[in-house]
């Protein structure tokens, strides 16, 4: 039988552990693997002239089996030595066993979860094929026809099964003007969205309410029935994939919370295990038995590729998906949903739960977010549910199942990383000093794949990494470190390295020729997974929690891309008519005589393939031509990129440092960047340029700049008590808090303007919506000189122009305006119109009314009112 591996896991019945593989076969049915010949195992190695006694003492202790072994251990180049391969029978011992045998010497893969060691012993893999031969059985433990097998094989197959998707959303009705807790409050709706269909419903919406709704939605007596019946639906859909939008910092904690608190058994995965979720830094991870739980809010942050400036659902359905959220929440959503809960109509909180559902499965499915992570786990061997978080872990299970197949024995993960963080001293990439100005018919070449390819070409891993001064064939590093060559023994990250770069060269021949359309994608995927682990693998050598951290290897690595940049620009400077302006960790820039894009293609080729052949290992690619490039300093430039592809060139504006997009600017500085680059760039008008930055300036001034242009956007990351000093978009999350205390804006994205006062900016900082709704005003001074000009004097200073030329020639009455508009008045000069609170300008401390003494309790300072950025002595109520 060929089977998909999907999640895997284990029980212990009779004191023996039987592991279970959680499958789809290629009609999209599932079925459960079970294997009970395989015990849990690790290494341990220490003075091999006590092994005797150690042996006693281990036995004297537990029920295990004990032999030496020959192993090699994984740091430095050394032969094997004995070691103890110590199998135990319930995996749950491992922990303890591990922590007493410390005491003797150093244990080793003591850490390697059950499953993953089980799958790198018979190289099974996340998303992999089998072939299982066995027979099926009846049993309780799962809720899927399940088999016990005899043998099970890896096999080869490119396509994946088919999976059932399921996206879930809820809603609260807190009890209190609050945040929803589950402890408490009780969840009224459940939106669910199915692909495939479910029972002929693209979707369902549960209401905890006996009411008359439409056939699309069920109504339940109350919360409990209506989490019976989502459980009920779970186990009759059977989905593979869960999925939502901050699934697994609200959703799915929340509804697995309320079902413990209502005594409902919690089992919505596909055994007799209860989903549990385990607490992190910002969010949660939940965990349930042979389902993937996807969440498209987490998947969105970590890709470096696509950014937002918010990553709530509707933004990112908006300009993904092109739909967005039903219009619902206003200034009070506790108000509203009660408001709603206890009428009779329920139409628009069924209406917008269920579009919240359709659009977190539409991300998910329409934009097969998760066909790079199927790819991932067939290359790492994680399961999938693991192939969604970070690099290190599948780098590690990679490195174990290369070890296992060599005879080498990994660490356990580091317990204290304390003395690692002092003596970190990871030395960069050489980033040549560049010639700063404005530059035309640039050549750029790149190195492809830099990194990976010293790591392969002089076999850089802790395998090959002398340490004793060895009489072997070995290669020198400018950091003076030493490696024996492949000849003496292939290093196993090299060999990693090699056997991607090689899968990514037959993965792009492969999807030029294949007409399958399914299997293109699957292609495309596998060579965006590919390019994620290899270019990821030399930071894995230097990651202080690595299980392989040596420091330095990791500046070896970097010490000959340092090497290689200065060969580089020597060879082309000393053999061809040209210079070089610029190098970058692993891009040169050349500057020649030649001023035609097809010429410079023809140059620069010629050029790249000297060079190739000079230096080993190493691949120099002509990359693009800029027609016109500004560099302003190192790791800073803008330029005018033209690539060749099938025949023809295409433009792009490309840059590095000098961004049009910061997460810190507001939406009129990209703009303006934006702007100003195109013409200096394509028009090399730097008048123009300037007219137009004037030209903002004057709008800013007489106020006809949108506030939604001016509005910037931070993120809410931690605790608004766990934020150091004052911070505009913390102050505002807190006036926030205060209007409405049912927000919470823990992991939120706020957008905020900085109005006129006299108190400090972090707390002028208001709501857009609310300076639009009070009729305040903006504090145009500050957007000039803090927001507009800093990142365009940038620029222009490399033309020549000042930042006072830059201004020059803005209408005198437009600045004066500015500066005598925003001059801030003292407090004790200042009548409010009204108060939102009293101040100690001394302090800080604040109340919502005066004390009867008019002095701060807290250090005697005099109290001032404060309201919309100003604080005063009085309030003139009469305005």
């Amino acid at each position: 039988m060929e089977l998909q591996i999907l999640d895997a896991d284990y029980i212990v019945l009779n004191n023996k552990p039987i592991i279970r593989l959680f499958c789809k076969d290629n009609q999209g049915e599932t079925i459960c693997v079970f294997y009970d010949k395989f015990l849990p195992y690790f290494y341990f190695y220490g003075d091999e002239s006590k092994y005797t006694e150690i042996i006693e003492e281990i036995m004297k202790r537990y029920d295990v089996k004990i032999e030496i072994v020959e192993k090699t251990l994984p740091i430095g180049f050394q032969p094997p030595v004995k070691v103890l391969k110590i199998t135990g029978t319930n995996p749950r011992l491992t922990p303890e066993m591990r922590s007493f045998v410390r005491k003797f010497g150093t244990p080793f893969e003591a850490d390697i979860l059950f499953r993953y060691r089980f799958m790198a012993d018979f190289d099974l893999k996340g998303m992999g094929w089998i072939n299982v031969e066995g027979k099926f059985r009846r049993t309780g433990t799962v809720k899927c026809r399940a088999i016990n097998a005899k043998s099970i094989k890896p096999i080869e197959i490119m396509k994946n099964a088919p999976l059932k998707y399921m996206s879930v959303d809820i809603e609260c009705l807190p009890s209190e003007e609050r945040i929803a807790t589950p402890e408490k409050d009780q969840i009224i709706v459940i939106s669910m969205a199915f692909s495939p269909n479910h029972k002929g419903k693209s979707s369902l919406v549960l209401i905890a309410k006996s009411a008359r709704i439409n056939k699309n939605s069920i109504s339940c007596q109350n919360e409990e029935d209506m989490l019976k019946k989502f459980k009920e639906i779970i186990d009759e859909y059977d989905p593979d994939i869960i999925c939502g939008h901050n699934i697994n910092g609200f959703d799915l904690p929340f509804l697995i919370k309320r079902m413990e608190t209502l005594r409902i058994p919690r089992d919505l995965g596909r055994s007799e295990k209860f989903a549990m979720t385990r607490k992190l830094q910002h969010s949660y991870m939940p965990n349930v038995c042979g389902r993937v739980i996807v969440d498209s809010f987490e998947i969105y942050r970590r890709d470096p590729w696509v950014k937002f400036k918010r990553y709530d659902l509707d933004t990112i359905s908006k300009k993904v998906l092109g739909a967005g959220k039903v219009d619902f929440r206003g200034d009070n959503y506790v108000k509203k949903v009660r408001d709603i809960w206890n009428g009779n109509d329920f139409r628009e909180i069924i209406e917008y739960g269920r579009r919240d559902a359709i659009l977190a499965l539409r991300l998910v499915v329409e934009k097969r977010l998760l066909d790079k992570f199927f790819e991932i786990a067939k290359l790492s061997g994680l399961v999938l549910q693991d192939s969604l978080g970070g690099q290190s872990q599948r780098h590690e299970f990679r490195l174990l199942r290369e070890f296992y197949k060599r005879d080498i024995i990994m660490p356990c993960k580091p317990s204290d990383i304390g003395d690692r963080i002092k003596e970190h001293g990871l030395k960069g990439a050489l980033v040549l000093e560049p010639e700063v100005g404005f530059h035309e018919w640039v050549i750029c070449l790149d190195f492809t794949s830099m990194y990976p390819s010293l790591i392969r070409a002089f076999n850089i891993c802790t395998t090959t990494y002398l340490t004793n001064g060895e009489d072997v064939e070995h290669f020198v590093s400018p950091y003076g470190t030493k490696f024996v060559k492949p000849s003496v023994f292939k290093g196993i990250i090299p060999q990693i390295v090699d056997d991607v770069m090689s899968s990514r060269v037959a993965a792009r021949k492969q999807y030029r020729i294949e007409v399958d359309p399914e299997n293109k994608k699957i292609l495309k995927a596998k060579q965006l997974a590919l390019k994620d682990l290899l270019n990821s693998l030399y930071g894995y050598t230097g990651y202080v929690r690595s299980r392989l951290y040596v420091m330095d290897i990791a500046n070896t690595i970097t010490a000959f891309g340092r090497d290689t940049i200065t060969k580089t620009k020597k060879l082309i400077e000393e053999n061809f008519p040209a210079k070089v302006i610029y190098a970058d960790t692993d891009s040169v820039f050349i500057k020649s005589d030649v001023k035609d894009l097809d010429n410079c293609m023809e140059f620069g080729k010629k050029i790249s393939d000297f060079i190739s052949k000079k230096l080993y290992g190493l691949d120099l690619k002509f990359e693009k031509v800029f027609k016109t490039l500004l560099i302003s300093s190192k790791k800073r430039y803008a330029g005018w990129a033209f690539e060749k592809e099938r025949g023809e060139w295409f433009d792009r504006l490309e840059m590095k440092g000098i961004e049009t997009v910061r997460r810190d600017w507001c939406e009129l500085v990209s703009d303006s960047m934006l702007e100003v680059l195109n013409i200096v760039l394509k028009e090399k008008n730097i008048s123009k340029a300037s007219r137009y930055v004037r030209g903002n300036i004057d709008k800013l001034a007489k106020g006809e700049i949108p506030l939604e242009k001016l509005t910037i956007i931070k993120g809410v990351t931690k605790a608004l008590d766990a934020y150091d000093g004052v911070q505009p978009h913390v102050e505002l999350a807190k006036k926030i808090m205060k209007r409405d205390k049912t927000k919470s804006l823990v992991g939120a994205r706020l957008g905020y303007v900085i109005i006129r006062g006299n108190q400090l900016l972090s707390k002028r900082a208001e709501d857009p919506n609310f300076v639009k709704e009070k009729g305040l005003q903006i504090d145009s001074e500050y957007y000039i000189y803090n927001q507009l000009l800093p990142p365009l004097e940038r620029v222009f200073e490399v033309c020549g122009i000042s930042s006072s030329e830059l201004i020059e020639g803005v209408r005198q009455k437009s600045l004066l305006d500015i500066i005598n508009g925003s001059k801030k008045k003292s407090p004790d000069e200042t009548v409010l119109n009204a108060f939102e609170s009293v101040v100690c300008k001394k302090c800080g401390w604040e109340f919502r009314r005066p004390t009867l003494s008019g002095k701060c309790p807290e250090c005697s300072g005099r109290l001032y009112f404060s309201a919309n950025g100003s604080i005063g002595s009085m309030v003139d109520f009469s305005k």
